[in-house]
Formats: structure tokens, C-alpha cells, sequence
């Protein structure tokens, strides 16, 4: 009874969603399957950006078809079977409140394959929950909770950033060579070491690794540091690494009977 009336819910909030497939030139580096169609769920909510940038930018990277929720409703939508027709869900959100019942919602994507895209802030999500950083490669430890002061992450605002393609076969960076960026970028956080490293930088104030792809269960995951604001949402290596990151992670595994390059 509970999973229909949020079924119901859902219903009726995607009517009212924000729906992709926006004429835009695709980005040189993504694969013809951009141009299929995949249905992608944008989740944001707990961290300001500036809104009307970051939607031109989302929406002009391919052909995907876009929907987007904002927490608290987006953790509800786990509980609705209507989660199930996306093939890529990119969370650009850095919520914490979370329940046992979305918790396991949350596990379900990864039992049947759903892409996970995660984004900047996304890191700092649920830090009382355990399983998130297997699942999504690794964490950022913010300073309000009970961490030892060596365990501290941190960030720094408009560091120019030298980025290094630590991976360039994979098709996450397919198009994209060294670059330069200027953003925010985080310190000393944790990266699991399961994770194949995309992107790097030598900086001195931000972790070495800034982007990461793994998987968890049957899903395909990647996770992007740099994204805080136009600065790098303008950025074209930025937008084809994006692209490529939606594309590869919507490819769902139970398509491919055999290994197939980047995993």
C-alpha cells in the first residue's frame, strides 16, 4: 500500500519534471548510444549552485532524456517502481537524511544495474551511512561530525587546477586530453581502491585523484570532483567528460554477456 502512493507520487511529480531532449550539439567524444535516448534522472537539493546555469549546461550535453528531482522527494522516488525506467541517475545533490527503507532502494539500483553518476558535493552525502562510499568510490569527511582531526577533508575555492588524463582508453575520457581548470577542489578525502582513476591533478590543495569509475554490484559508477560552478560547467573537457559518463554508466551490464572496454 505504502509503495503505491508513492508510486502514485511519482506519477504526478514527473508530470510536472523537467524534461530533457533540448536540440543541443552533441559533444564531440560520446558514443552514438547518447543519441538513443537514455532516460536520466537528475537529483540535486542540500547545496546552492546556481540553477539556471548548471540546467543549460545539463541539458545541452546529448539527447538523453532528462527528468530532475530535488530532496527530500528524490529519497521518496527510491520507494516508487517508476526508479526503475531510468538508466543513469546523476546526483548532484549533498543530502544526509536517509531511511532504512530508501537505504535498501538505493542497494536495488545497483542489484539491477542502474548507472550512478555522482557529482562535486554529491561526496559529502550520507555521512552516517556506511555503504555509500562502497558504492559510490569514496567519501569526503566533513567537519561537523565526530571524525579525528587527521580524518578531516577539506575544500578551497578558484584553484587553477592542472588535470592530468590519468586513463585515456577508457571511455569516460574518450576525447578528452590534459587540461586546465579553475574550481573548488577537496582535500584529503578517501578514495576506496577498488576505483579505476580517470582524471588527476598535482595540486596542492586537492586530492590527487579527481575522478573515478568503478562498479558496484551491477552497476556502472562514476564520480566527477570538479563541477562547483560555471567556471567548470563551462568547460568543454568538463561537459564531454560529463556526456561520456552518462553514456558509459547507462549502458546497463546486463546488456554485455561478455567484458567490454572500461570494465
Amino acid at each position: 500500500m505504502v509503495r503505491s502512493r508513492f508510486k502514485i507520487l511519482a506519477l504526478l511529480l514527473t508530470a510536472l519534471l523537467i524534461s530533457g531532449c533540448r536540440g543541443a550539439k552533441t559533444p564531440q567524444g560520446v558514443t552514438e548510444s547518447t543519441r538513443q535516448g537514455q532516460r536520466v534522472l537528475l537529483i540535486t537539493g542540500g547545496h546552492d549552485f546556481h540553477q539556471e546555469k548548471f540546467f543549460d549546461m545539463f541539458f545541452s550535453l546529448g539527447d538523453f532524456r532528462i527528468d530532475t528531482l530535488h530532496q527530500p522527494v528524490a529519497n521518496r522516488s527510491l520507494l516508487s517502481d517508476t526508479i526503475d525506467l531510468y538508466d543513469v541517475i546523476v546526483f548532484y545533490d549533498m543530502w544526509q537524511e536517509i531511511s532504512e527503507q530508501e537505504k535498501n532502494a538505493f542497494i536495488n539500483l545497483t542489484e539491477i544495474g542502474t548507472g550512478l553518476v555522482f557529482l562535486h558535493h554529491s561526496l559529502v552525502s550520507y555521512q552516517k551511512w556506511d555503504d555509500i562510499k562502497q558504492i559510490r568510490g569514496g567519501k569526503y569527511y566533513e567537519r561537523s561530525y565526530d571524525y579525528p582531526p587527521e580524518r578531516l577533508s577539506d575544500y578551497k575555492h578558484d584553484i587553477l587546477m592542472d588535470i592530468t588524463v590519468k586513463a585515456p582508453h577508457h571511455p569516460v575520457t574518450a576525447g578528452i586530453r590534459d587540461f586546465r581548470i579553475l574550481d573548488e577542489g577537496y582535500s584529503n578525502i578517501e578514495v576506496i581502491d577498488e576505483v579505476t582513476p580517470l582524471l588527476t591533478t598535482n595540486h596542492p590543495e586537492c586530492s590527487e585523484i579527481i575522478a573515478w569509475a568503478h562498479r558496484y554490484n551491477n552497476s556502472r559508477v562514476v564520480y566527477i570532483l570538479p563541477g562547483h560552478d560555471d567556471k567548470s560547467w563551462s568547460n568543454e573537457n568538463y561537459r564531454r567528460l560529463l556526456a561520456n559518463a552518462i553514456t558509459w554508466t547507462g549502458n546497463r551490464l546486463e546488456k554485455y554477456p561478455f567484458p567490454i572496454i572500461g570494465d
